[in-house]
């Protein structure tokens, strides 16, 4: 029996190019093996029953002892990750995924998970706003003038016009908004995305050409225009792009005075809203930002833990290597993990073997057995414990195969 526990330390929401910190507590109820686990960023594409946009392994395939085993790990929220867009049904979850080998049917892995939303927030200072530009243009005796094609939700759109042709002006504000899905399974396009058409978020109309302007509000819920495209970085999916963009314009329809023709003006002005500051500049993702406070660096804690384990020995025989390593620290460890694999010419690393021990009493040494048909020339030994110690150490064995 496991029982799995998983904590969103962001509290159900997060920022694009931050970390996503997650605790997760596994208690196993009896020594239980294991194929892999670890969290998933999931989401669902109208196609595809779940996307995975991105993953952290938690522990490789190993054996553990009965106990509690507490690990936090981090996602980074990549800078083309697509926010979540609620309106459109594109959300994410989270999920902490654990394989068991099924005692009943081998070829049939036991899965248990646990799944927790996350809201996913565009960052504002990392988007790139557009210089304002004037807008004017003459078309068919109808001359047209904006002050800026750049607004805000909210704002009023002040249209300057002047036409001695038309007897009314109508202008609309368009928003054309959808999901963007490419599989290879649909051909080029998702064919359960509804092509949909623009919808009107305001009009205005007017038969007095003497006023020489009119007003047009963005309503105050306007969702921001944006373009956003992901694609993966896995060769499996490689063909599927995913994502969704919204488009405002204006809609010009100018209908004539019968001595001009039937004929109507038509012409469509795209705009800009946004709901940041508008003479905003570009501010990119420091690596050493805040943004990526939590993220745990290479040397964090080697002064602090490198005297809690040693590797005593490394001893040989047919296909397997006995590691024998001991706990020189002051105290007990608790829910303490050691990931085996072996190097190859300095560079390959062969399959891991992961070992759970619920113990490991100060001055006690424990013995794993590392399997591998692979001659190597080095054991690589990583330990992680319930107080998120990682600590690596690489052990050179002897230069003799015992490989026949």
């Amino acid at each position: 029996m496991v029982k799995l526990e998983l904590t969103d330390l962001n509290q159900g929401s997060i920022f694009i190019g931050d970390k996503l910190n997650i605790r997760t507590k596994f208690n196993f109820e009896e020594e239980t093996d294991i194929f892999w686990s670890g969290i998933r960023l999931v989401t669902n594409p109208p196609c595809l029953k779940e996307l995975q946009v991105s993953k952290e392994e938690i522990f490789s395939k190993g054996h553990f002892e009965p106990g509690e085993y507490i690990r936090e790990k981090s996602l980074l929220i990549k800078s083309n990750i697509v926010p979540t867009i609620k309106n459109r049904n594109l959300n994410y979850s989270l999920k902490l995924i654990l394989r068991q080998p099924n005692p009943i049917n081998p070829e049939d892995d036991l899965i248990i998970n646990k799944t927790h939303n996350v809201e996913i927030k565009a960052r504002n200072s990392g988007l790139q706003a557009k210089t304002p530009k004037p807008i004017s243009f003459s078309i068919s005796g109808l001359n047209i003038l904006l002050t800026k094609d750049i607004f805000k939700p909210g704002e009023t759109i002040k249209i300057g016009y002047e036409s001695e042709e038309l007897k009314q002006l109508e202008i609309r504000l368009l928003q054309n908004s959808n999901l963007v899905c490419y599989c290879e399974a649909y051909g080029q396009s998702c064919r359960k995305v509804e092509e949909l058409p623009p919808a009107i978020a305001g009009d205005v109309k007017t038969q007095n050409f003497d006023k020489e302007f009119v007003l047009l509000k963005v309503p105050e819920v306007a969702e921001p225009s944006h373009n956003y495209l992901w694609s993966p970085s896995e060769k499996d999916q490689f063909g599927f792009k995913y994502g969704a963009y919204t488009k405002w314009s204006l809609l010009i329809i100018g209908k004539k005075k019968p001595e001009y023709g039937l004929e109507p003006i038509k012409l469509e002005i795209p705009i800009t809203i946004t709901s940041g500051p508008i003479t905003e500049k570009r501010v990119g993702l420091d690596l050493f930002s805040e943004g990526t406070a939590g993220a745990s660096s290479v040397f964090d804690g080697i002064s602090k833990f490198q005297k809690t384990y040693k590797v005593i020995s490394i001893d040989s025989d047919i296909d397997k290597y006995i590691l024998k390593i001991k706990n020189i620290s002051k105290e007990d460890l608790h829910g303490v993990t050691v990931k085996v694999t072996g190097l190859q010419e300095s560079i390959f690393e062969t399959a891991p073997i992961l070992t759970g021990f619920n113990t490991w009493k100060k001055g006690e040494e424990k013995e794993i057995i590392y399997e591998t048909k692979q001659d190597v020339t080095a054991l690589i030994s990583i330990l992680e414990d319930n107080n998120q110690q990682n600590i690596r150490i690489q052990s050179p064995v002897s230069e003799t195969s015992f490989f026949n």
